[in-house]
């Protein structure tokens, strides 16, 4: 646990996953313009540095958690970012949710700098209760001997770490993954809405679907949590799951992928964020189908 950790991105899922690394003894440098989010990291004992080429030079390791792809491309990839600055082996985790192919494009671009630098591929599961809990499931493209590496960081994070072979295919799991969570929540909210015009009690439809065919992870659990409850608290953002929606239709394009029922949930929730629910968690798509019904 010698190693200096730089982080970039404390959102709301970063910041408590850099305060887990701080936790478990880990000494983490964060460089950040959101001030109260860089108080909580010193309150553990983290520190700061002043920029993140000063982090590129000066950490055994760095941990990236930004918005999407353009952002994660920028860090490493464009003039004075963090390869650029990165000294001979650095290692670098990106833990960001975006498309298998532009992590592929940040370890080509590595490899064009010939520098002793290694990139992995580690997106996350588990929304900001996992990152609070330390619980998330984090899933690794890389070589198998990098994991290793830094299995003792992804741990201090999570408590599934699953290897899923080269760089890129850490995302484009995560990516397939939202997408069946995505889909699975949509026609669980469709189903619920007609099931009470039907006056159906929730109970009984609940009892009879977890005991079914029909059942799944969102129905046991998210339905009764969320929609049934009315509650849409996030969670995980709306806005966060239209985003991980379309790294899936952008990749299905760019394969010339035939995904009709991808694109009809895109539009779905494309719709729910129209009418203004893009801060409140996913299942408020339930919401939404109620009020077109």
């Amino acid at each position: 646990m010698s190693r200096t950790i730089g982080f970039i991105g404390l959102g709301k899922m970063g910041l408590p996953m850099a305060l887990n690394l701080c936790r478990k003894g880990f000494a983490v440098l964060v460089c950040s313009s959101n001030p109260d989010s860089q108080s909580r990291v010193i309150a553990e004992g983290g520190g700061v540095i002043g920029g993140f080429q000063n982090m590129a030079q000066s950490c055994e390791v760095i941990i990236t958690m930004v918005p999407a792809d353009q952002e994660v491309l920028n860090l490493y990839t464009r003039e004075g970012g963090i390869c650029d600055h990165a000294g001979q082996g650095l290692i670098c985790i990106d833990m960001t949710s975006a498309k298998g192919t532009t992590k592929k494009a940040i370890a080509n671009h590595i490899e064009r700098t010939g520098k002793e630098i290694t990139f992995i591929d580690a997106p996350v599961s588990g929304g900001v209760v996992g990152a609070e809990n330390g619980s998330l499931t984090i899933m690794a493209g890389c070589a198998e001997q990098e994991l290793e590496q830094v299995r003792d960081i992804l741990e201090a994070m999570g408590s599934n770490i699953i290897y899923t072979g080269e760089v890129g295919c850490g995302s484009n799991v995560k990516m397939l993954n939202q997408m069946l969570n995505a889909a699975n929540t949509a026609i669980a909210a469709e189903v619920l809405c007609i099931s009470r015009e039907l006056g159906v009690s929730d109970a009984i439809l609940s009892t009879v679907v977890n005991q079914s065919s029909g059942g799944s992870y969102v129905f046991e659990r998210n339905v009764p949590r969320y929609m049934m409850s009315g509650q849409h608290q996030p969670g995980f953002r709306l806005e966060l799951m239209k985003k991980d929606i379309g790294l899936f239709v952008d990749t299905a394009n760019e394969i010339a992928g035939f995904a009709p029922i991808a694109n009809l949930v895109s539009q779905i929730y494309q719709a729910a964020s129209n009418q203004g629910y893009e801060e409140e968690n996913y299942t408020v798509v339930h919401k939404w189908y109620e009020e077109n019904q």
